[in-house]
């Protein structure tokens, strides 16, 4: 049995952050989003109570390691839906490390958006972002990534209906 000592500081950054992940721990057993992703790659809902959470400072928002979800503590500045439109993402990844078809986590941002574990990732990611803020919030945000990673004019709008196709 774990015993968790509350502080009577609510300014505790470790206690907010502990709130944060029961919430997200929370939010995520109850979504359909994420339990779609677990149906159709054929891993039971108990991933969504079982996969490791944590923040951690890191040059990126969020990351997986060995099927290990680690997110920016500065993501606790930005809204929830926010925080769980990365957790989404990572989950996904965090699956593809436990099904072993996930490519480890690299930095090689020019071909990010080839990978099909990341259009699998940001699919999901989108479909999330447009069932929570809506369908405009959405599709701003996958221009904006597109933007963020420089795809061209001409293969623009087939990146855009790639990572849509979900929603």
């Amino acid at each position: 049995m774990i015993k968790v000592i509350a502080s009577k500081n609510k300014n505790n950054k470790l206690m907010k952050q502990m709130e944060a992940l029961s919430k997200i721990r929370t939010s995520l057993m109850n979504d359909s989003v994420a339990k779609e992703i677990c149906k159709e790659n054929d891993i039971g809902s108990w991933i969504l109570a079982s996969v490791p959470i944590r923040f951690e400072g890191l040059e990126v928002t969020a990351k997986t390691v060995n099927g290990n979800i680690i997110l920016n503590p500065k993501l606790m500045e930005k809204s929830f839906k926010i925080i769980m439109r990365y957790v989404i993402h990572e989950l996904v990844h965090a699956i593809q490390h436990v099904k072993d078809y996930g490519k480890k986590q690299d930095d090689k941002r020019k071909d990010y958006l080839n990978r099909e574990d990341e259009i699998e990732a940001f699919q999901y990611q989108v479909k999330y972002d447009n069932r929570t803020r809506g369908g405009e919030q959405a599709e701003k945000y996958v221009e904006n990534l597109l933007d963020f990673h420089e795809i061209s004019s001409d293969k623009r709008e087939d990146k855009k209906e790639e990572i849509m196709e979900k929603v």
